[in-house]
């Protein structure tokens, strides 16, 4: 009997054994990665989505009143988070629209306020704000990511997104009584 043969017997099921032992540990890794980079995907996604929402915003005049940003914020609110079209649709990969947050800390909303700006002159400013619940798929993952965003019972990890931007109305001549005030008038339904 060769002795080379049964070394060479051995070194297979040992590696065999090796492997099973490294294979769900591998698993694991990969399928993190996974999830990881849908994550990522998403605050991309909602990044772009508020962003195009604040231009849109932006653009959308006169805004100058309390009723034009209500009108205004409804429409840039529906552009925004509309199930079928709407700019989170376009740019988040599997957009589910229940996983948008609309009350609690952190909701969806398009609100307005007024400042002056550097030269002293009155400017009405939108902000757009974008949360979202994307689901973790990896069941071992999900008892770690659920409960890092502070929000354990949205069976979730939470993502989101900010846009600030100047309104570009015409220039709003003193005295000011459109009701707009420094404090944000929001739009959420």
């Amino acid at each position: 009997m060769d002795h080379r043969s049964t070394s060479i017997q051995r070194d297979g099921g040992q590696s065999l054994v090796e492997f099973a032992l490294i294979l769900p540990v591998l698993a694991v890794l990969l399928l993190s990665v996974i999830q990881f980079a849908f994550i990522l995907a998403a605050q991309v996604g909602i990044t772009n989505a508020v962003r195009e929402a604040g231009r849109l915003a932006a653009t959308t005049t006169p805004t100058t009143t309390t009723a034009a940003a209500t009108g205004n914020g409804q429409g840039v609110y529906d552009a925004l988070a509309n199930p079928s079209s709407g700019f989170l649709k376009k740019n988040v990969f599997a957009y589910s629209a229940s996983g948008l947050v609309t009350s609690g800390p952190g909701d969806t909303m398009v609100c307005y306020r007024t400042e002056t700006d550097a030269s002293g002159n009155l400017i009405v400013v939108v902000r757009i704000d974008a949360s979202y619940v994307h689901p973790v798929f990896v069941p071992l993952l999900g008892p770690i990511l659920i409960g890092i965003d502070g929000n354990s019972g949205d069976g979730g990890l939470r993502v989101g997104a900010s846009q600030e931007m100047r309104v570009e109305n015409d220039q709003i001549v003193l005295p000011y009584g459109g009701g707009l005030t420094a404090t944000p008038s929001c739009y959420n339904p």
